[in-house]
């Protein structure tokens, strides 16, 4: 039987992954990944809140989810200027 601490394992490590790729693709300006790994994260943030899962347990400590949101909205605004 599956313990829950290998799901928040697994959580953690998803949310850690997530993480670098959208900093990989911000770095590359890919709007398109940067957003669906926004929505990754987004959703795994907004779950553990609902849950009252505490950001630390799952790998979010200091994760400002909103940033990726404004990397996004900026990287999306230069391509359209050029």
């Amino acid at each position: 039987m599956t313990k829950q601490i290998d799901y928040q394992v697994l959580l953690e490590t998803v949310v850690i992954a997530a993480n670098k790729a959208a900093e990989r693709a911000k770095q590359e300006n890919n709007s398109d990944l940067l957003c669906a790994y926004y929505d990754i994260l987004d959703v795994i943030k907004t779950q553990a809140e609902v849950m009252g899962v505490p950001k630390n347990e799952i790998g979010m400590e200091g994760l400002n989810v909103d940033d990726l949101l404004k990397a996004y909205l900026e990287i999306s605004k230069q391509k359209k200027a050029a």
